[in-house]
């Protein structure tokens, strides 16, 4: 379970259970950014800074703060507790209005009108808090309440939300890079939400901090870091969209309002499942081979040095790193995490070293072309 502070879920909860003021699921309505605001969801302190002047630069930038602590809310609020509060563009009485056309509300109301101890159960867990720093988690509380009794519809029971609940299969303890955003990519796979995200890689053309939709399709877990694989595309240009792959512990959420919000999940997603792999690709792939990596940033070079790549790896000099790894799919999503942050050096031996290059780049270049 993450650690979090219960009372801005709380407060969420209380809000789009209609609780604080008239709406969500009871008239149809949603709320956008403005009324989650107006209703002191982020604990009063962004409602005075920005009730008299929502417009201007400052405010936006605080809105935009707060719609990127959102997701983590109701990421959390979902996992914990099984309450499902999602985004749309348009909702109810209130169509085409509101802040780039986002409306949030809870999706499962069901589950908090049945499970009344549900709702005892969070307001008990914010009000066991005693500042913002004072973080608590279920598992630290659970035996507290009601002499250990924690069967309430959140993850750890599973079933009792509609919706379904986020697996854990696949994760380990070992897993340190990226878990901060793994959850979040979780629930933006299970209820089909865009996340706009910054480019965040070298690209000739492209600003690393130019707004970009993710559609996350696929999870994987290689050396210890988190990956995404999926769509991405300027804002607004689905036309442009191909396939990527971001290292999670590098990923940056932007700021900027995506004029799209939801996208069709693909089920089962394998970015390798219709990948032509032919004979010569064959007698090497699993191969252990020898990369040099030429880090093209003191960011990246930093990074490597603080992450290793892979655990056999060296530093040969301030920006080339020395790695043995198996030729696999996995190495090549790695690879393909980084862009043109990193170059490839390959050991020339007996005609093989030009061999692993073709292999290398030709795999590479999956990930320059259209989701189809």
């Amino acid at each position: 379970m993450p650690k979090t502070n219960y009372k801005d879920c709380w407060r969420l909860v209380k809000a789009v259970a209609g609780d604080i003021e008239q709406g969500g699921f009871r008239d149809g309505t949603g709320y956008s950014i403005r009324n989650l605001i107006d209703l002191g969801v982020d604990g009063g302190k962004l409602s005075q800074e920005i009730l008299y002047d929502y417009d201007n630069v400052r405010s936006r930038r605080k809105r935009e703060e707060f719609r990127q602590a959102l997701i983590r809310w109701r990421t959390i609020i979902y996992n914990e507790f099984g309450l499902a509060i999602l985004m749309e563009s348009t909702s109810g009485a209130i169509k085409g209005k509101g802040e780039g056309g986002y409306y949030y509300y809870l999706a499962n109301p069901d589950l908090l009108e049945k499970e009344t101890t549900l709702k005892k159960h969070i307001k008990f867990l914010a009000d066991s808090e005693k500042d913002r720093d004072d973080w608590v988690s279920v598992g630290e509380m659970a035996d507290k309440f009601k002499g250990g009794f924690s069967s309430m519809g959140y993850l750890s029971v599973g079933g009792h939300s509609t919706l379904g609940y986020l697996s854990k299969e696949g994760t380990s303890y070992r897993t340190i890079l990226g878990e901060e955003n793994l959850e979040i990519i979780q629930f933006a796979m299970q209820f089909g939400e865009i996340l706009t995200i910054k480019y965040g890689k070298i690209r000739n053309g492209v600003d690393i901090n130019a707004p970009y939709s993710l559609e996350p399709y696929q999870l994987k877990e290689i050396e210890g870091r988190w990956y995404v694989i999926g769509n991405l595309y300027p804002l607004g240009h689905k036309e442009r969209a191909e396939i990527a792959i971001y290292d999670l512990g590098r990923l940056q959420f932007a700021d900027e309002e995506n004029p799209d919000v939801l996208y069709e999940p693909v089920k089962g997603f394998d970015v390798w499942e219709n990948v032509l792999v032919d004979a010569a690709m064959k007698r090497r792939l699993g191969e252990v081979i020898q990369i040099d990596l030429i880090a093209h940033t003191d960011d990246i070079a930093d990074y490597l040095s603080k992450y290793p790549f892979c655990s056999a790896q060296e530093r040969i000099n301030k920006e080339t790193f020395r790695v043995y790894r198996n030729l696999t799919e996995d190495l090549i999503v790695q690879l393909g995490a980084y862009g043109d942050e990193l170059g490839i050096g390959l050991k020339r031996k007996e005609g093989e070293e030009t061999d692993d290059r073709f292999i290398i780049h030709r795999l590479l270049n999956l990930f320059r072309k259209p989701l189809l």
